[in-house]
């Protein structure tokens, strides 16, 4: 067997979904949205490794794509054109997202839901066509800085311009909009979710071969 090289990037298998809803949660952590709508810091951590492990199973389940690095030092969900987290996956990930939610106190599963269903609504305005959407792509903070995030959102990118396909993603944090835009993404909107002083970039990238 070969040796995996620093720079590949693999299938996510069944037996690491948890760890890699770990690796998310810790790479989420400190964000502005995930502060506020979980408003607790000391039950944040087990909750967003809770949210992104059942992310993760749903996104598998909807026939999503998800990947990591060689040591799952980081992690990336990608839902493909026309696909989306629908009821099916829902139950054939174990109701794992649903069960999450009803996890967080009322108050923080209010906003969590209003914010979410905001995100969708715009997605769908902004997006009407066919196109990759990045769900989640984080590193494990303590290997930061290596090239990983960038290492994973190109192997996705070279995938949706071999089939000639858009992408969107939503980030929350001003530094990643830096990032998004080296690799070819263009702010479409800032949105100020309902009930939070927090704005919220939604970005897309088009194809290589569909730019002027």
């Amino acid at each position: 067997m070969r040796d995996v090289q620093p720079t590949e990037v693999t299938a996510l298998d069944a037996s690491e979904i948890a760890c890699a809803g770990e690796v998310l949660g810790r790479a989420f952590l400190t964000d502005p949205l995930w502060v506020a709508t979980i408003r607790a810091p000391d039950r944040r951590p087990e909750s967003l490794a809770r949210m992104f492990t059942a992310l993760t199973r749903a996104t598998i389940a909807a026939r999503g794509v998800a990947e990591k690095t060689p040591l799952l030092e980081g992690a990336a969900l990608w839902l493909p054109p026309a696909r989306d987290i629908g009821l099916w996956a829902m139950v054939r990930s174990g109701l794992a997202m649903p069960r999450f939610v009803m996890s967080l106190t009322k108050q923080d599963r209010k906003q969590m839901m209003v914010v979410l269903s905001q995100l969708g609504q715009r997605r769908k305005t902004l997006m009407p066509e066919p196109h990759w959407y990045v769900s989640a792509v984080g590193v494990d903070p303590q290997h930061q800085g290596k090239g990983l995030g960038s290492t994973l959102m190109r192997h996705g990118i070279t995938r949706a311009d071999r089939g000639e396909m858009p992408i969107y993603v939503e980030t929350e944090v001003q530094e990643n909009v830096d990032f998004y835009q080296q690799l070819g993404f263009e702010v479409i909107e800032v949105l100020n979710p309902e009930g939070l002083d927090i704005p919220l970039w939604l970005m897309a990238r088009r194809p290589r071969s569909t730019r002027l």
